[in-house]
């Protein structure tokens, strides 16, 4: 497999006691910090910003930070790994059940023809011809320029994928780690038993129980989506619990009528983060 699961004991090398107490204040003091919702707001749960996410790890981990924007990798540790970093949601269905994957991580995404073939056969071109096979040969050179080139560049010994998976229903996420094999990325292959004219899926990529993989025609992407169930069932996975308030508030209506008294209350949560930080 091109992606494989980082089993609990390589996960809890990589987070050790020091960087799972640096993620846990930096997640507490986002809560305290977060706007409040106002009464009309159906959904009320907390949004982790990608950013943000990528800045707990570098920090819990004491990583050297790299590149900006589509860069490969986030980071660096003394070790010569390099970490990307992702946030993903594990939704709920209409009838609140969980669902099977997580929204998707882009593991590369190209918008030019020239990644594809000639100017006459272009991605969208070998969508419309159903050339399924060609389009993947692309984008496994386009997977190999890009993890290989880094590694190169970076001198890096390997990269590994962290993902922080936010359950939406429940005040919880976890860490589940990948490590990319990237002299295996010619053994995947099209999946042709799924049966779509706007994606190609792909086999051999992640182990199937774990996740899927498909190349998307309209975003120009490949895509990867995780299945937690069977991380959970696996047990190779960090958790981290919390509380969150849902506090209802106008602030408009508080700074015009009970300023002093919204600020002081805000006063009393700050002092008591910081008493249970200090512990």
């Amino acid at each position: 497999m091109i992606l494989e699961e980082l089993k609990k004991n390589e996960l809890d090398e990589i987070f050790d006691k020091k960087a799972k107490d640096i993620i846990k204040f930096l997640l507490n003091r986002t809560l305290i910090c977060y706007p409040e919702f106002l009464k009309e707001q159906t959904e009320k749960s907390i949004y982790l910003e990608k950013k943000q996410c990528e800045q707990w790890i570098v920090q819990s981990l004491g990583l050297v930070p790299v590149g900006e924007g589509s860069y490969p990798i986030d980071g660096i540790s003394k070790n010569k790994i390099g970490y990307d970093i992702s946030n993903l949601n594990w939704g709920i269905t209409k009838g609140n059940k969980e669902k099977k994957e997580t929204g998707e991580k882009s593991l590369a995404q190209k918008f030019a023809d020239e990644n594809f073939g000639d100017d006459l056969e272009n991605l969208d071109e070998l969508f419309t011809k159903g050339k399924k096979n060609e389009i993947l040969i692309a984008w496994k050179e386009i997977l190999k320029n890009k993890w290989n080139a880094t590694i190169k560049e970076k001198s890096l010994k390997k990269i590994i994928l962290i993902n922080i998976i936010k359950r939406q229903d429940k005040n919880k996420f976890y860490i589940f780690g990948i490590k990319i094999n990237v002299k295996n990325i010619d053994n995947c292959e099209v999946d042709f038993s799924k049966k779509s004219k706007d994606s190609v899926f792909i086999n051999n990529f992640i182990n199937e129980e774990l996740g899927s993989v498909k190349i998307y025609k309209a975003k120009k992407r490949l895509e990867l989506r995780l299945k937690p169930k069977k991380w959970l069932e696996n047990g190779d996975f960090i958790e981290f619990n919390f509380i969150f308030n849902n506090k209802t508030k106008n602030l408009r209506d508080e700074f015009t009528s009970n300023k002093k008294g919204f600020l002081k209350e805000i006063k009393k949560d700050f002092e008591k983060f910081i008493k249970e930080s200090s512990n």
